[in-house]
């Protein structure tokens, strides 16, 4: 089997480093080609070739870059490590496509719409019959605040209708501090507070051409500051074949990431994310490549079986790698 090619852009990322630590794994016979903006990031030095590239939103000169080591390096697959570079390759995906016969794992504009805005997200859950958080918008459905507290009741959600992690994300408990926390704000909604009885669950779903499901796992997930930081891997399977449900509507292509908390048994999901996860590395411990996944079904054309799940817990910890400094000096230049 000849080598496959695969550039990781945003190699320096958490996900990024993930998805070039699970390639790694593979038994594969991979090239991985990282790129960054910034010499001083670790995905560079882990994948066999490293370039700098200008900013994303460069855009001619960033898609110059691009089409310059793709030719060079014979690149076969993209896959969009920095949640910065998503708009760029979801607007471009098709002509970076026709022009180079690229694989770029990522969505068209209309899909990530739907997974960038929380109240887009919400009325497809709506509108597709699955179970989705009372919302409401703020400043445009304001005179709808009281009614909604009186079906919600307290505590509620305020958050940014775009952003990720616990950016701008505040609970309120009661009527007093919520004026406050609305005022001159813009684009935000107000949500239904799901309770975290029964914890917080995040679902990896990897989907190929026309929606076909590749893989699904599921984890109890621990937070800090936003971020998955330990993770339980249990019988989760009704909960991911609901996501998969989700998905087969949504139809994303590559890695997608549902994010979701029980309400009286029943998942509801809140989030949806088009791109990596801060727990790809985790997956990739349990049992789930999901990057090596996609490489083999839609680079590869091979049929994906059923992977075995480990049960198990995995704790996050950072750490710290020795690169020598004429590397970083030689990339810079």
């Amino acid at each position: 089997m000849k080598k496959v090619n695969v550039l990781i852009s945003g190699s320096g990322s958490l996900y990024g480093v993930a998805v070039i630590q699970s390639l790694l794994r593979s038994d594969l016979p991979l090239n991985l080609v990282a790129c960054d903006i910034s010499a001083r990031t670790l995905g560079l030095y882990l994948a066999h070739q490293a370039y700098i590239v200008p900013p994303a939103h460069q855009e001619e000169l960033y898609l110059t870059s691009l089409l310059n080591i793709i030719a060079k390096e014979n690149i076969h697959a993209i896959f969009v490590a920095s949640s910065h570079e998503l708009a760029f390759y979801s607007h471009n995906k098709l002509d970076i496509e026709k022009k180079t016969g690229v694989k770029v794992f990522t969505n068209l504009p209309e899909t990530m719409n739907i997974c960038n805005d929380k109240w887009l997200t919400v009325n497809f859950l709506k509108e597709n019959g699955f179970y989705f958080p009372v919302t409401i918008r703020y400043p445009e459905d304001q005179d709808k605040i009281d009614e909604f507290i009186k079906e919600v009741q307290f505590p509620i959600v305020i958050k940014p209708r775009q952003g990720a992690g616990s950016q701008g994300l505040y609970i309120v408990n009661q009527y007093e501090d919520l004026q406050p926390l609305l005022k001159n704000k813009q684009d935000i909604i107000l949500q239904q507070y799901l309770p975290e009885d029964c914890g917080e669950f995040t679902v990896g779903i990897c989907t190929g051409t026309n929606g076909k499901i590749l893989s699904g796992i599921t984890l109890k997930r621990y937070l800090q500051e936003g971020m998955t930081m330990s993770a339980d891997s249990d019988d989760f399977t009704e909960i991911t074949d609901y996501c998969k449900e989700v998905a087969q509507v949504l139809k994303p292509y590559g890695p997608s990431n549902f994010q979701l908390r029980l309400l009286n048994g029943k998942p509801y999901i809140f989030e949806i994310n088009p791109r990596f996860s801060s727990s790809t590395g985790m997956r990739a411990l349990l049992g789930v490549n999901e990057a090596e996944i996609l490489i083999r079904a839609e680079v590869l054309g091979e049929a994906i079986w059923q992977h075995k799940i480990l049960k198990c817990s995995v704790i996050r910890q950072y750490t710290d790698y020795l690169v020598p400094t004429e590397k970083i000096n030689l990339l810079q230049k």
